[in-house]
């Protein structure tokens, strides 16, 4: 407004908007430099002209906007001038600018309004503040704010082309780390990824890595079932629950259908966001979506979705893309590594249950007594607020917690009478056994404590080591009341098996002595809420 441009190093006195035709086209000539020299200048590498940069002028002057434009695009450079600073703030809400050169005083809406806003959208943006009314307290406030500089009224071409090479090449340096960390980080994932078995675990980390380096707001995971060749939700993070019933996220449209066979990413920008995607009331909120395939082995194992919010400055990019491939690659063989994993637990568990069956059905007063020990356990577990991994450990230490008997002799398992002593002491060999068995299998290294210490007592008199109170393991102290509680209530060769009203006074009377008191407390708790099933208890006893 009525300020003083001064063009190379010659100072022009006239006032811009005070300035006559022929003022301004002399002005005009004396701004751009000869082509001769702009040439020398870029060869002489003082000029980086960069073509790919979009620079908005904002000036309430449209000569100065004028003037700058024709200087900065002969010099490789793309303009966009405005002259209305509120219709700046509008074009940066929705553009992407590496760099604002912008008038101070402009009316309603000052240079300021137009800093923040462009902070807002993109904080590395460069933000160069332009006044013919300096004052400390201006200067103070925009580079607090995140301006880059503050440039006087009258300032020479010269000045104002060098403080924009410097801007931009700062932001080169800049963005140019954030890649190298980006990739770092994105190395580091792999590896994240790469060590992570529990499918649960791998999704999450899939999920929380996609939304933070491509700045989505919601992702998805679909992932294809071999069987019915549909693809079913397994995770999501920041998606709105009316938003998963969608077609599009349960993996029941035309876009993931196409993804899964061609193998190959879609990006849709708002205007192709259609009612293929979501509801209408829906989708006005959704600026940008990626739909990605999960690609290992050469085959798709399911879909990555990513979604960028309305409030974002822009839709994912090709370099974004880029990244989310890699992510995507990496991720998808995580999954398939663990699926695989989950395969290899259940052959051995199967196997290994088998073989636990196989004990069990040397011994006829024990049939169904690993299946009863294994839902009793599992029940206490539940109640304890144990999650799915530890469920799963109980799982296999519950089935598994008999297994070393396949080295008692069928003379000793099934003897009628009292055991003699050294009957006895090979009987008490079986839970060191067992722990034996599952030795060198690491996935069922988690079983071990149920197998080796179940018949350890809190007063220490118990097998194979004599431990008491805390020295046994929680897991052994939940085993033994299950296990004692099952014993009392079938039969056996020397006596019929007790009621359960018996069996329950018996844990309640051994409390402090034979069980840990806290959890002879709460499986009898357990046991008067009805988490532990008479009805379910005698099924399988029939079974």
């Amino acid at each position: 407004m009525g300020n003083k441009i001064n063009p190379g190093s010659c100072s022009i006195s006239e006032t811009v908007s005070n300035s006559t035709r022929s003022d301004k086209n002399r002005v005009h000539r004396k701004i751009i430099s000869p082509p001769t020299l702009i040439s020398k200048e870029i060869e002489e590498g003082i000029l980086s002209p960069r073509t790919d940069s979009p620079i908005l002028v904002v000036d309430d002057e449209e000569y100065i906007c004028e003037i700058i434009k024709e200087m900065l695009s002969n010099e490789g450079y793309r303009i966009q001038t405005i002259c209305d600073p509120q219709k700046a703030i509008e074009y940066i809400k929705n553009h992407t600018v590496d760099l604002v050169l912008t008038d101070l005083i402009m009316g309603k809406k000052s240079g300021v309004d137009v800093l923040n806003q462009t902070m807002k959208s993109d904080p590395d943006a460069i933000v160069i503040l332009m006044t013919g009314y300096p004052t400390i307290e201006n200067a103070v406030t925009v580079l607090k704010s995140g301006a880059y500089d503050y440039l006087v009224k009258p300032f020479s071409m010269d000045t104002l082309r060098a403080v924009i090479k410097r801007g931009l090449e700062k932001q080169r340096l800049y963005r140019e780390n954030i890649n190298l960390k980006e990739t770092v980080s994105l190395y580091k994932i792999s590896e994240a990824m790469g060590s992570t078995i529990r499918l649960d675990f791998l999704l999450n980390l899939i999920l929380e890595t996609a939304v933070k380096e491509l700045k989505a707001d919601m992702a998805s995971v679909l992932l294809l079932d071999e069987k019915t060749n549909r693809l079913t939700p397994e995770a999501s993070l920041g998606v709105p629950s009316e938003m998963k019933k969608s077609g599009f996220l349960t993996g029941q449209d035309n876009i993931s259908k196409w993804v899964i066979k061609h193998g190959r990413p879609r990006v849709f920008d708002k205007e192709e966001i259609d009612k293929r995607f979501f509801s209408n009331h829906l989708r006005k909120n959704i600026r940008s979506v990626i739909v990605h395939p999960l690609m290992a082995k050469g085959k798709v194992i399911g879909i990555l979705i990513l979604i960028r919010s309305e409030g974002r400055i822009s839709s994912f990019t090709t370099g974004q893309l880029h990244s989310l491939s890699i992510i995507a690659s990496k991720a998808a063989s995580a999954i398939e590594n663990s699926r695989l994993y989950e395969e290899l637990k259940e052959s051995y568990l199967q196997t290994l249950t088998a073989l636990a069956n196989a004990v069990e059905a040397r011994d006829i007063y024990t049939r169904g007594h690993t299946e009863r020990v294994r839902y009793m356990v599992q029940s206490l577990c539940q109640e304890m607020g144990w999650n799915e991994e530890k469920l799963w450990e109980v799982k296999m230490g519950g089935i598994l917690h008999d297994i070393g008997k396949i080295g008692v002799p069928d003379a000793v398992l099934n003897k009628a009478e009292t055991l003699t002593s050294e009957e006895f002491e090979i009987m008490k060999q079986h839970p060191i056994c067992g722990a034996k068995i599952l030795e060198g299998i690491s996935f069922l290294a988690p079983a071990v404590p149920y197998i080796l210490y179940h018949h350890e007592r809190f007063d220490g008199k118990g097998y194979p080591f004599g431990l008491r109170n805390d020295q046994i393991p929680i897991q052994g102290r939940l085993m033994a009341v299950v296990d004692t509680f099952d014993a009392m209530t079938s039969d056996r060769p020397y006596r019929k098996a007790k009621s359960f009203k018996m069996a329950l006074k018996e844990i309640r009377d051994c409390a402090g002595t034979q069980f840990d008191p806290n959890v002879a407390g709460l499986f009898l708790n357990a046991w008067d809420k009805g988490l532990i099933d008479k009805r379910e208890l005698k099924i399988k006893k029939e079974a």
